[in-house]
Formats: structure tokens, sequence, C-alpha cells
């Protein structure tokens, strides 16, 4: 539930329900995936692939795409034919991934809207999933019919495709990761698999049940600043989803509990995705796209 001066004068709406991508937006994934690269290397030495890990098997060649690291041409193939060239692993070769994105009318809470931040987040992932070579399926709850809008980045795709896709998904309707969690056929052939959400809808049995031999799993649960720190005295709060309305009088004390059963609630989900090796962050959505990528992709 929010509080209703978050939905302003007249009949509730949702404070953030839409998505819109800066115009710098691809300029910065592109830095943040470099910064990537560079950070994998690092650690485990060079000639390993940023992203999709090493010691893979080698299985040929694909054209260099700008922007990638330099490290990662074969110079020896250069010098021959004039064109530059990446080596292709066998993973980076048929990996596929899947991203889930909830669009359900809580995600309409903001300012910082939690929709706009998820889309920067999941269009971000999938950038870097088409950096490495895989096939990138971006589901989105749609609340129009409770089926789910899809969009597919492969490799020849321009990721604008995929934002003029995402800016067209608005919160709305109670079909959130709960309904894009009951149907795991549509992630069956992933290897690596995120949800980005609130995760208000789930809990975390129907995210482990996505879990399977070799595939990687990553959960992003954003939360908007009201979220975090209700306002004190007279509130009207306001259900997005039911439409339920409950005025009550919040003091400190009731905030001061209110803190400590969310604190209990994300705790339990970080234990619980720690002890099954899940990338999970959970942040507040004034956290920039940028650190949130990074915590699942570090």
């Amino acid at each position: 539930m929010i509080p209703d001066a978050q939905t302003g004068s007249g009949p509730a709406r949702l404070p953030a329900p839409g998505v819109h991508f800066a115009p710098d937006y691809l300029a910065r994934v592109e830095r943040l995936l470099l910064r990537l690269a560079g950070a994998r290397e690092r650690r485990e030495g060079p000639g390993r692939s940023a992203l999709a890990g090493g010691g893979e098997e080698f299985t040929g060649y694909r054209p260099y795409r700008p922007g990638e690291d330099l490290r990662a041409v074969d110079w020896n193939l250069l010098a021959r034919l004039d064109r530059p060239f990446v080596r292709v692993t066998r993973r980076e070769a048929g990996e596929r991934w899947a991203i889930l994105v909830d669009a359900s009318a809580s995600m309409g809470v903001g300012p910082p809207g939690k929709l706009a931040r998820a889309a920067e987040v999941a269009a971000a992932l999938a950038c870097a999933g088409q950096r490495i070579g895989a096939v990138v399926r971006v589901v989105v709850s749609d609340p129009a019919d409770g089926a789910p809008s899809e969009f597919t980045l492969r490799s020849r795709i321009d990721p604008q495709a995929l934002l003029r896709f995402l800016e067209c998904r608005r919160a709305g309707g109670d079909a959130g990761l709960a309904s894009l969690l009951a149907a795991p056929r549509r992630v069956a052939d992933a290897g690596r698999v995120f949800v980005v959400g609130d995760l208000l809808d789930v809990d975390f049995a129907a995210l482990a049940g996505l879990l399977r031999r070799g595939r990687e799993l990553g959960a992003v649960q954003l939360l908007a600043p009201v979220e975090f720190e209700p306002p004190v005295g007279a509130v009207e709060w306001w259900d997005p989803e039911g439409g339920e309305r409950l005025r009550l009088r919040v003091d400190r004390a009731t905030v001061s509990a209110y803190e400590r059963r969310l604190e209990q609630h994300l705790d339990s989900w970080r234990t619980s995705c720690a002890r099954h090796r899940i990338a999970y962050a959970c942040t507040g959505t004034r956290a920039d796209f940028e650190d949130i990528v990074r915590a699942l992709l570090c």
C-alpha cells in the first residue's frame, strides 16, 4: 500500500507508472559493460570472457563489435585478414538468457518509479547478454489482459528497439512476477535467468522453482523511497492493485515496527538467496541502475 498523498487529488492514480530512458542511457550502459569487463579480467587474468566466464570450449570466431574490450581481439587473425574478430566459446555460442520484469500496479509507486528503474536494469542486463552473443528474452507482465509481453534481443538487433518496447510498458493490474514464475516454460531453455520487481507478490519458493543444474539465477528487489520510510501522521493508504483504502494515524512507534518487519523480510530474502547461490540485489529506486547491475554480474 502507498500513502494517498502520493496519488494526487481526485481518483487514486499511480504516481510513476511509465518508463522513459534518458538520452545518454545506452552510453552509460556501454561504460558499465567496459568497466565490468575490465574488473572481470583483472580478477581472472587476460583472455577470459568478461561476462560469460572463462575456460569454456573454443568454438570459433565472430566479428568484433564496436565498444568491446580490445583485449578480446585475436590480433593474429586481424593481421592476416585486416578485420577484427574475437574468440567465441561454447557457452557464448549457445547461451540464452531470460529476464522477467514485474509491471503490476505496485511497480508504479515512486518517485523514482519502480518500473522505470526495473526497465533500466533489465535493458542493461539484456545488453550484457547481447555483448557475449547470448539470445536474451525480456518478458514483462502485461496488465491489459494478463498475457505477458516479450521482446527477444539478438546479436544483430539494435538495443534501441528494446528501449522502445520497454517505453511502451506501463504499470497496472495485479499480474506481476507471480504470474510469470507460474509459467516456467517461458524460461525452459535459458541458462541464465533474472527476475526484476518488488517481489511483493512472490515468496522465495516460487523463485527457487526456477533453479536447475547449470542455470544461473539472479533477483532484483526494488522498493520506492516511501516504502523504506513511510510518512508519520494522519495518512490514507491505498492499495494500487486491489483498490482498498485505509485511513489511520501513523506514529513513530508504528513506523519503527514496520521498518523492523521490513528488514526481517529483506534479511530472509538475502539469506535464502545466499544459501542457494542466487545473485540478489535489494535497493531503493534512488540507486543508479549501474550499481544494481554491477551487484548481479560482478
